[in-house]
């Protein structure tokens, strides 16, 4: 993975704030024992936060998080390993383009067997 991208995941994007973003800044500056202790801290304070938001109900979550809800499950999937691609290096990025390409290929083959009503090769 390309450690300069500065994209954040959807979920890390509603949990995360500034003063969060503040503590991990100072991590680096305590010694060994105290970088653990607050690490743990930031970490259990991402936590409670990733549990309101899914503790509170269907209506109130975040539109992000419910983007999907009304699409297939093939658009879903397709959405999220384009979603995975930015966070991924060049031959990962080539590797869920083909395993997108065979969704793809493999949904026209379907398509093309429902609305044909027979082998596409009759023998």
């Amino acid at each position: 993975m390309d450690e300069t991208n500065t994209s954040q995941p959807v979920l890390d994007t509603l949990i995360r704030s500034r003063d969060l973003q503040m503590l991990k800044a100072m991590v680096p500056y305590f010694s060994g024992a105290q970088q653990r202790t607050i690490s743990f801290v930031i970490r259990l304070i991402e936590l409670q936060k990733t549990m309101q938001l899914f503790d509170a109900g269907p209506e109130l979550q975040a539109a992000e998080l419910q983007s999907g809800k009304n699409e297939s499950p093939a658009e879903r999937t397709r959405h999220m390993l384009n979603a995975m691609k930015e966070f991924c290096n060049p031959q990962e990025q080539a590797n869920i383009d083909s395993v997108i390409g065979f969704f793809e290929m493999f949904e026209s083959y379907e398509a093309m067997m429902t609305d044909g009503g027979g082998a596409p090769f009759p023998l």
